[in-house]
C-alpha cells in the first residue's frame, strides 16, 4: 500500500512539473514602428512635429540637430515645438531620439527661404547711444532675463492652442530690419499691434509670470514662461497688473498698453522665445492648434 501512495505522488509530481515547463512564455508587446516624417519651417518660426509612443521614446531624449528639445504626450503620440532662427543659414534639420545610445530618426526638416522689409525709425536717442549709467542698467537687465529664459520646465503649463494678446492691427512685423535715427541697425524680432494707452492685453496662454518690472528697452514688460522652453513677452505696457511668481491661466489680463521704453508711439510689442529663439508669434499660434485637436 505504501509502495502504491508513493509511486502516485512521484507521477503526480512528474506530470505537474512537465504541464508546468510546457506553459507558453509571455508574449512581448509588439513594438510600435517609428517612421520619420517630413517637415517645412522658415526662418524666425516654429512648428510642432509628433511622433508615436512606443518603449523607444518613453524616457528618452528628443535632439534637433544636437539641440535638445523637450517633448511631451499628447493622446496617443508626443509633440515638440521645433523653432528656426531669424538668422538661418537653411540648412536641413534631423531629429532623433535617442535611448541608451540607441538613436532612432523621427523628422526631417526642410528649411525654406523667407525674406524680411526694413523700415526707418526715429526715436529718443537716449535709447539709442547710451550712456555709461544706462548701459550698465541693459546689461544687468540682460543677465536677469537670461536667468529666467535658462530655467524653463521641460513640461507645459498650458493644455490649450496659443492665442494672440490683442486682436488689433499690426503696426510692424516680425523680421523687419530697423534703421534707428539714421544710424543704428537692428532686427525686430516681434511683433507690434496698434494699441491705445490704456488698452487691455492678455495672455497668449497659461503659465508661469517671470518678468513683471520696468526695463530700459520694452519699459513696462511682462514676461511669462509657457514651459518646454517657450516664452511670450509682453511690452511698452503702461500698468503691468501681474506679479513675477504668479502662475496665470489663458486669457487674463497682464496689465495696459502703452508707450514706456524706446518706442515711436503707443503700442504692445509683443515677442515669442521658443528653444532659445526669438520667433514669430503668429507661427507659435498656429503651431499650437495640434495641442487643441481630439483625436
Amino acid at each position: 500500500m505504501k509502495f502504491v501512495i508513493l509511486f502516485f505522488l512521484v507521477t503526480s509530481c512528474s506530470m505537474i512539473s512537465t504541464q508546468t515547463a510546457k506553459t507558453p512564455a509571455k508574449i512581448k508587446q509588439e513594438k510600435v514602428v517609428i517612421k520619420p516624417k517630413d517637415f517645412s519651417i522658415r526662418p524666425g518660426e516654429a512648428i510642432t512635429i509628433d511622433f508615436p509612443v512606443s518603449s523607444e521614446s518613453t524616457d528618452s531624449v528628443l535632439k534637433c540637430d544636437d539641440q535638445k528639445i523637450p517633448f511631451f504626450k499628447k493622446d496617443d503620440k508626443y509633440l515638440a515645438f521645433v523653432a528656426e532662427t531669424y538668422f538661418s543659414n537653411q540648412k536641413p534639420m534631423t531629429c532623433v531620439i535617442s535611448k541608451n545610445g540607441v538613436e532612432k530618426k523621427v523628422a526631417n526638416i526642410s528649411v525654406s527661404d523667407k525674406t524680411f522689409p526694413s523700415e526707418k525709425l526715429n526715436v529718443d536717442q537716449r535709447r539709442v547711444s547710451l550712456n555709461p549709467k544706462d548701459l550698465k542698467r541693459v546689461q544687468k537687465e540682460q543677465v536677469f532675463l537670461n536667468k529666467n529664459y535658462a530655467s524653463s520646465p521641460s513640461h507645459p503649463y498650458f493644455e490649450e492652442p496659443f492665442m494672440l494678446p490683442i486682436d488689433a492691427y499690426v503696426t510692424s512685423i516680425y523680421g523687419s530690419r530697423r534703421l534707428f535715427n539714421n544710424s543704428k541697425q537692428s532686427q525686430h524680432l516681434g511683433t507690434d499691434f496698434r494699441a491705445a494707452v490704456g488698452e487691455p492685453i492678455y495672455a497668449a496662454n497659461a503659465g508661469k509670470v517671470v518678468v513683471a518690472r520696468d526695463l530700459f528697452f520694452t519699459g513696462g514688460t511682462v514676461t511669462i514662461d509657457h514651459g518646454l522652453g517657450i516664452f511670450t513677452i509682453y511690452g511698452h505696457l503702461s500698468k503691468v497688473e501681474v506679479n513675477e511668481g504668479d502662475y496665470i491661466p489663458k486669457g487674463v489680463r497682464l496689465g495696459l498698453a502703452g508707450a514706456t521704453g524706446r518706442v515711436t508711439g503707443p503700442h504692445l510689442h509683443w515677442g515669442v522665445k521658443v528653444n532659445g529663439h526669438f520667433i514669430e508669434g503668429e507661427s507659435l499660434v498656429k503651431a499650437s492648434e495640434m495641442v487643441g485637436d481630439k483625436n
